[in-house]
């Protein structure tokens, strides 16, 4: 069940002492799915998915992932650890990126991670895939 589909965007200025994405502006277009909607029986290890897509209106999210699911998951009330961040990329080449976030230490009550990107697997492609559609063309 896809949970948000539109625009997320930052200008790259701190605001109530909250980091920004990174500190230039950028915009990307965002889709949400709770993964297990349609089998409930079923539990998955992550409970949603965000279909990321830089618009090429600014930075791209590729070294502020971190602070990127963190903003996103506040705002659309995600568990970051649980959640499955995908990035579609048309640049170098047309490819679709899985981010892994290791959570390497706890700081003031945050957690600090360490993100990794990696392509996307058969199997997880298969279940996303019915959520691609007219998404790469935006």
């Amino acid at each position: 069940m896809i949970i948000y589909d539109g625009v997320y965007k930052w200008d790259g200025k701190q605001r109530g002492g909250e980091t920004p994405v990174c500190w230039w502006p950028g915009e990307y277009h965002i889709r949400i799915i709770k993964l297990n909607s349609e089998t409930p029986d079923i539990h998955f290890l992550k409970d949603h998915a965000v279909l990321c897509q830089n618009m090429g209106k600014g930075t791209s999210i590729q070294n502020y992932v971190q602070n990127f699911a963190r903003l996103v998951s506040i705002k659309y009330d995600l568990q970051m650890e649980k959640t499955m961040w995908v990035e579609f990329l048309k640049i170098p080449r047309k490819e679709i990126m899985v981010a892994n976030m290791d959570r390497v230490a706890d700081m003031a009550g945050k957690g600090l991670f360490k993100p990794s990107w990696r392509p996307i697997l058969p199997n997880e492609k298969t279940i996303l895939s019915p959520y691609f559609d007219g998404f790469d063309e935006k």
